[in-house]
């Protein structure tokens, strides 16, 4: 079929085209183009990957399912481990050693575990990703990006709990890490950091207190995410069978291949030169080795702070939501039925129907698919009313009756038709000629009654093209399937079509040239080019090598070779709690204690202030290090506590430490002297207190 438009026409096309994406639903943010940009890298892998496998065992349509699934598993394989594991500090590394006894049983739950755990966190992430490429973290959606947030942040410090109850030398750096980001805050009366400055002063009851979260927190996990889907109509909250054997399967075989290990018993007196790094779960010992606690403070709250904020900051224009017009609706529930996003609700009513519809705006992301529900034209739709789409599309088609009938296609502003240049008053396209295109923000925005009512007025047939598996919309794309079939209401009455052509397709964003060739076959009536699909040739090969490569991505990632940045010279450590002596009471003179009340007068001023206790390191007859700690407390009447690090050539030195907390600075009254020999990448450690004395490790 050859169509025929006139020059007026054509020049109008290129005087008002507009791009189909302009329609598209939801919130208009920042940077769109940019992440528009970014979206066409990740769409194409995805597409790409659906070409080789079959949809249901896609991991990229299912990112958020696959992500619940490996959670569940990691919590059931950590549930059973607890038959073998000893939640102590002296014997939880003994404990999981003696799981490689048992490789088929307890040391595959524990390579499952773990494995499970990283998988959760790369799906999560990957979920995140594509969900701020398709801006869908504002406007109605903030609710579940902020669960996502707050939900992955209480995951990754699951992860880092379980790492800290192994208790090998990567357990140690993660105590260190944490003590040194904690020590900033006022919580505890001594620094935490001096629990781990020998192995002997690691506290029992702070490792079980961390036992005890890592067992907890994935119950607030669950919660947050029973939130972050509580506005989803019909959400997807676990993958479909076929993908769950597939996931078991290949988690198991790499836990068989690669079986999960403990590293090195913690020393907390060795500083390790390379780590075995998940870096999944154990990024901040990169950040916590080479910044101090304030600045890990100040960057982790600003991190948290913009990621929370950005639905706000990020938006810059809102589709407006769609509106219920009282007097046609005839309470049929199918607008409440069909929302993907539970924005829809139905209310009492006096009359002659008991219920009203009723949309919340709050919720309501502007998709139509209620548009598509209504028999009525109950529902008023601000960004596309529908009775004008249709009056337009009347004028459109009586225009064209003395010319070739053109076709109409409606297509979705997320589908592969996004780049379409449309002219808005005339419908005309120079990508799609035949056509007369009408942009809808979804495919389930398409009624069926306007499909007839195309077809009627003399469309040569009608092409509705949606946005593929993943619908950016949910349902819509889903629900305007079904409803073609007939499988559901409102239903397409084939009769009315009277023998033209309709044609439902999916393409995604990074799909133009296969729907455009598609279109053009469809107009031609000549039979449409198949899709790119190598489904038959090899699926289920290819869909094992996709499987076993994210597996092996997760093994990669999960013991990766880092290099410390810790100092890894000889180094003495000196730490003591000690409190200085009280500061004698002051005489008071009679002119000052007239000034006192007299109740507080007396012949002296009774003091709560303790001197400084001052510290001395000798090496070798040489003084190294000499400094004096403050007393804690308000008034100055604690303890004073102190950890200094003195670096030191390696070899044999004599080292003599001197502790004073007397007010008299010549006077040190506690001293001890002893021959060390230093070695890289070890500390020795003194330890003082008035009970014990000067402990040397």
């Amino acid at each position: 079929m050859k169509e025929v438009v006139a020059p007026s026409e054509n020049r109008m096309v290129h005087r008002s085209q507009h791009k189909v994406e302009q329609t598209r639903p939801g919130t208009l943010v920042w940077g769109e183009s940019v992440l528009r940009f970014l979206e066409r890298g990740w769409l194409w892998l995805r597409t790409m990957v659906g070409k080789w496998i079959p949809e249901a065992l896609h991991p990229l349509t299912q990112l958020g399912a696959i992500a619940n699934v490996t959670f569940i598993i990691a919590a059931i394989t950590g549930v059973l481990l607890l038959f073998w594991y000893v939640p102590s500090v002296h014997k939880a590394y003994t404990s999981l050693e003696m799981m490689k006894q048992s490789p088929w049983l307890a040391q595959l739950l524990r390579s499952l575990h773990r494995y499970s755990s990283d998988a959760c966190m790369l799906f999560v992430l990957l979920h995140a990703i594509q969900i701020i490429l398709a801006r869908k973290i504002t406007g109605p959606q903030w609710l579940a990006w902020i669960t996502g947030i707050l939900a992955m942040a209480t995951l990754w410090f699951v992860g880092w709990t379980g790492y800290w109850l192994v208790w090998d030398d990567r357990a140690a750096q993660i105590a260190v890490g944490t003590s040194k980001l904690l020590d900033v805050l006022p919580i505890f009366a001594d620094p935490l950091s001096r629990s781990f400055l020998v192995n002997s002063s690691v506290n029992s009851l702070l490792f079980f207190i961390i036992f005890f979260f890592h067992m907890l927190i994935p119950l607030v996990f669950a919660v947050l995410i029973w939130i972050h889907i509580t506005r989803l109509s019909l959400s997807r909250f676990l993958t479909n069978s076929r993908m769950t054997v597939a996931i078991c399967i290949s988690l198991v075989a790499i836990s068989l291949f690669f079986p999960a290990f403990s590293s090195k018993p913690a020393a907390m007196q060795a500083v390790p030169s390379t780590l075995g790094m998940d870096w999944f779960y154990m990024l901040p010992i990169y950040l916590t080795e080479r910044l101090q606690g304030g600045t890990l403070w100040a960057l982790s709250m600003g991190v948290t702070l913009i990621a929370l904020s950005m639905p706000w900051w990020l938006a810059r224009r809102r589709a407006p939501a769609a509106v219920i017009n009282a007097s046609r609706c005839n309470a049929c529930n199918a607008c409440y039925t069909d929302c993907p996003y539970n924005a829809i609700s139905m209310i009492p009513r006096e009359g002659k129907y008991p219920l009203l519809a009723q949309v919340d705006p709050a919720k309501c992301v502007g998709c139509g698919v209620c548009v598509g529900s209504c028999d009525s034209y109950g529902v008023t739709f601000p960004a596309l009313e529908p009775l004008d789409v249709r009056k337009q599309m009347d004028g459109w088609l009586d225009e064209s009756k003395e010319k070739d009938a053109p076709m109409v296609a409606f297509v979705c502003a997320e589908s592969a038709a996004s780049s379409l240049h449309v002219d808005e008053v005339t419908g005309l396209c120079d990508e799609l000629p035949g056509y007369r295109v009408r942009p809808v923000p979804c495919s389930g925005w398409v009624h069926m009654l306007t499909i007839e009512r195309a077809i009627r007025h003399g469309a040569d047939g009608v092409l509705v093209a949606g946005c593929g598996p993943d619908a950016a919309c949910r349902l819509g794309d889903t629900w305007t399937t079904q409803r073609i079939e007939g499988k559901r209401e409102p239903q397409l009455r084939e009769d009315k079509l009277n023998g033209k052509p309709l044609l439902h397709v999916s393409f995604e964003r990074s799909e133009p040239e296969a729907f455009l060739k598609t279109a053009k076959a469809f107009r031609e009536q000549t039979k449409a080019p198949p899709k790119d699909s190598f489904q038959r040739i090899g699926a289920g090969l290819v869909t094992i090598v996709v499987l076993m490569g994210l597996g092996w991505l997760i093994w990669g990632l999960s013991d990766a070779t880092y290099q410390s940045a810790a100092d890894q010279r000889p180094m003495l450590v000196v730490s003591f709690k000690h409190p200085g002596q009280l500061i004698k009471a002051k005489a008071l003179s009679k002119k000052e204690q007239e000034k006192l009340l007299p109740h507080m007068r007396g012949m002296k001023q009774v003091q709560r202030k303790r001197v400084p206790v001052r510290l001395r390191v000798w090496v070798d007859g040489a003084i190294v290090t000499q400094r004096s700690f403050r007393p804690k407390g308000i008034f100055e009447d604690g303890n004073s506590i102190a950890i200094e690090r003195v670096p030191v050539k390696a070899g044999l030195h004599k080292v003599r430490v001197e502790i004073s907390d007397t007010p008299n600075s010549k006077e040190w009254n506690y001293k001890t002297s002893r021959n060390i020999r230093f070695r890289p990448s070890y500390r020795r450690v003194v330890l003082f207190n008035k009970v014990r004395g000067f402990q040397w490790h």
